[in-house]
């Protein structure tokens, strides 16, 4: 006897543009001043951006090196899942030390949760594995509400750009996180190599590895920008139309699935290179 499967395959481009549809900022009644904002991947292009908005009243440190930082502030300690191992033993080393440790997660059970004094919970589930976008959004928007920043509503107007292979993104103050979480993204669903760097300091070398690269510089009114757009003329450069961290975080989440959608892309590469994330998550989880 033949059995018919009807299997229909995921629309990963669709999916994650379906995830842009849903972000709302997240609010919360928690209030910092200034405090330690610690992550790893996702979490710490975020804590980038805090870190920056605040002027570094919030440091941005990743969890081992935030290990044997002693300062009297309180940790807040960024992981969607709560499950990985140095965020964990970071928490459980702060509260031995008698800090205030607070836990954005969506995971409210999780072992990060259960070692924090205190918990924002990031209302996210996925029924499928996804690249971070909007489990990201809304743990920056936990973090700006938690710092008292303003949120501005201008990402609702982001549009994409034609994004190539292998980009170079700067970003200046706030766009530099975004810069650094453009390229995991391109990490995470090409498997493709890309470099984020700050706009003083990619002249001074890094251009120098841009030839017949695409250079995306992540707008935000600074007058050098454009002069920089100006002066290459030995390869393509884009320069967005956004002036902020979440403008610009929704405008290559946007050129990423543009890309996709062009390419006929339709998977997310790390989930299928098996031996390489078995390394991955051993040494993270």
């Amino acid at each position: 006897m033949k059995f018919r499967v009807n299997i229909r395959l995921m629309n990963y481009p669709e999916l994650i543009e379906g995830e842009l549809k849903k972000f709302s900022p997240l609010e919360t009644d928690k209030s910092i001043d200034s405090g330690v904002v610690v992550g790893a991947g996702d979490s710490y292009a975020a804590a980038l951006v805090v870190e920056s908005k605040t002027r570094r009243k919030a440091i941005a440190l990743d969890p081992y090196e935030a290990i044997n930082l002693n300062v009297d502030k309180p940790y807040v300690i960024v992981s969607i899942s709560g499950k990985t191992k140095t965020n964990i033993e970071l928490a459980k080393v702060k509260k031995r030390e008698g800090r205030k440790v607070i836990a954005i997660t969506a995971n409210a059970s999780s072992p990060l949760a259960q070692n924090s004094d205190e918990i924002i919970i990031v209302p996210y589930k996925a029924d499928t594995t996804l690249p971070g976008t909007l489990s990201f959004l809304l743990a920056l928007s936990a973090l700006y509400s938690l710092f008292n920043l303003e949120l501005t509503e201008d990402y609702k107007r982001a549009k994409p750009i034609m994004l190539k292979e292998q980009p170079f993104f700067i970003g200046q103050g706030e766009n530099y996180g975004i810069a650094y979480y453009a390229t995991l993204k391109m990490n995470e669903i090409f498997c493709e190599p890309a470099n984020y760097e700050k706009l003083e300091l990619f002249p001074h070398s890094p251009i120098f590895s841009t030839r017949k690269r695409q250079i995306v510089i992540l707008s935000s009114k600074d007058e050098r920008e454009k002069k920089l757009k100006e002066l290459i003329n030995f390869t393509d450069v884009s320069l967005t139309e956004c002036h902020d961290a979440f403008c610009n975080a929704f405008s290559i989440i946007h050129s990423i699935v543009e890309r996709m959608r062009k390419e006929n892309w339709n998977r997310i590469c790390f989930v299928d290179d098996k031996q390489i994330l078995n390394i991955s998550s051993e040494m993270i989880y």
